[in-house]
């Protein structure tokens, strides 16, 4: 095992001080429903920005998006551009006005008003499981990190320092509720780009020739690139880029239950606004800063280290070039600690705010928002949280990127929440037939995509054609999902009876707005509240 200084295990130990601190600060805080899940309506804009933020870049982004920029190019980049520069104005200008109007606790009370109650709980169920696998993949990212720390190969070692850390974070998610997810989210978003900014300028500076070095050497061998068209479906060009972008993160903007409950922690549009505006503007630089410093890994391997590059690059494996520069190659006490920390500040920013939604539409959805208690909220937290961690438990046995399995969760259960909201956000006509067959559409080609296409022979394959690409590039299983299902909701509805005047009036986008002129004549400290 790879000796540790103490200094790194006491910056490591003083971060997790400071995390569990602050949620046992803000245990005496929560009193109700609103308190523990909704932060009293009254967050300021700016923890709530950078929550945002931190949660959708995690561990994942620590690991997988340098070795993206490292064994790969920038069109993955491209894709997350969507985010600063499509998803979030598309959001601000039309849909957060409509969200903050609704008035509702869970954005699924919507789907029960428009469509009927079944509808609203299957959309809890999957965005649970996306939770869950999507929470997963953060802890798994740690063990990728720590099998690289510690040297070892031993599971044994791994599973226990997965359970650690996702008991942690259950632990001060439980007792702090939302506040103190959105206020460490805060600190670990700092931690998070503080970290990439020093390992970047450290690796300029071992990088023979500097910073002309660097940009020659990525530009010659193409790791700049993000535009190219050519290659098929099974090719990350830029048509699967724009795919993967708009439908995955769109859909985790509008439909994520996780991302509705941030816009109802603050108090009017015009916050909510402002805290998507931050969390664009990090993720802009952030994962910029990313791809940097996988660029910058590739040249400083390929001038000093070459078959340790070439060792790297397989499977599971890419996910471990940057801790095996930090351990190995960037020295000095303290570095390997403070590495170490925003590795768990990335894990539980992710942990503890997919945990406390997993608890929300629970309660919100599934017990109809009834009082349960603080204790019951923190009981439930605690299931979720130890769920979870058994989860990562077992996909730490995975041997893929971690990109790639959270890809294939987000396209499957993302892509159909998306379509069921926008059936009845954009098109009046659709009704609950619709929607139910749109779904089982969408959920039937994601299933031919990733179930049966990895069973058949290269012969078969090659009759499939161009599609024939799907098999290894899971960016388009957003799209995959959600068309057919979109597609199939309105031709059946167009079908089948219209749906009733009451579910529609006031819950489209098309024609008809909710009654925003309640919101924008209450005072500052107000928000409409559901009857």
């Amino acid at each position: 095992m790879q000796s540790i200084a103490p200094l790194d295990w006491a910056i490591c130990l003083g971060y997790l001080l400071l995390v569990i601190g602050l949620g046992l600060y803000f245990a005496n805080k929560q009193k109700d429903n609103d308190d523990f899940f909704l932060g009293g309506r009254n967050m300021h804009w700016l923890p709530v920005g950078l929550s945002l933020f931190a949660t959708t870049f995690s561990s994942n982004s620590f690991v997988g998006l340098p070795a993206e920029g490292a064994f790969g190019d920038y069109h993955q980049l491209l894709a997350i551009f969507f985010i600063p520069f499509v998803v979030i104005p598309i959001t601000c200008v039309w849909f957060i006005p409509f969200y903050k109007g609704l008035g509702y606790d869970s954005l699924y009370e919507y789907l029960e008003r428009r469509f009927t109650r079944p509808i609203r709980l299957l959309a809890s169920v999957i965005f649970m499981l996306y939770s869950a696998g999507w929470m997963g993949t953060m802890l798994l990212a740690v063990s990728r990190i720590l099998d690289v720390v510690l040297e070892t190969e031993s599971t044994q070692q791994t599973l226990v320092v997965i359970t650690i850390v996702g008991l942690l974070a259950t632990f001060y998610t439980a007792m702090g509720g939302v506040k103190a997810v959105i206020w460490t989210d805060t600190i670990q978003a700092f931690a998070l780009f503080g970290g990439m900014i020093f390992l970047f300028t450290l690796l300029i500076s071992r990088i023979d020739g500097g910073v002309s070095t660097f940009i020659a050497n990525g530009t010659t061998d193409g790791k700049f690139e993000m535009f190219r068209t050519d290659g098929g479906l099974g090719e990350r060009n830029l048509f699967s880029a724009c795919a993967y972008g708009f439908f995955v993160y769109m859909g985790g903007q509008l439909a994520s239950y996780g991302a509705f409950q941030r816009y109802v922690t603050v108090d009017s549009v015009n916050s909510a606004r402002r805290a998507l505006v931050i969390k664009g503007i990090f993720t802009l630089l952030s994962c910029t800063l990313f791809f940097l410093v996988g660029t910058a890994l590739y040249v400083y391997y390929q001038q000093s280290h070459p078959a340790i590059y070439e060792q790297l690059a397989i499977g599971a494996s890419k996910d471990q070039l940057l801790p095996h520069f930090v351990i190995h190659h960037a020295g000095g006490y303290g570095m390997t600690g403070l590495i170490l920390a925003g590795l768990f500040a990335a894990a539980m920013s992710s942990l503890d705010s997919g945990i406390n939604s997993m608890t929300a539409t629970l309660v919100t959805d599934w017990l109809r928002g009834r009082e349960v208690g603080t204790s019951t909220n923190r009981m439930l937290t605690g299931v979720f949280g130890i769920c979870v961690t058994g989860i990562a438990c077992l996909l730490s046995l995975i041997d893929s990127p971690v990109f790639d399995i959270l890809l294939s969760i987000a396209g499957a259960t993302l892509g159909l929440l998306l379509a069921i909201l926008m059936m009845g956000m954009l098109v009046p006509r659709v009704n609950t037939t619709g929607v139910t067959a749109g779904l089982v559409a969408g959920l039937v080609v994601f299933a031919l995509i990733r179930l049966v296409l990895p069973l058949l022979d290269d012969a078969t394959l090659e009759q499939l054609g161009p599609l024939a690409g799907l098999k290894q590039n899971t960016w388009w299983d957003g799209l995959a999902t959600s068309i057919p299902a979109v597609v199939v909701g309105i031709v059946v509805s167009l079908l089948t009876p219209r749906p009733d005047e009451d579910q529609l009036a006031g819950l489209t986008l098309i024609g008809q707005r909710p009654n925003q002129s309640m919101e924008m004549t209450l005072p500052e400290d107000q928000s409409p509240r559901p009857e």
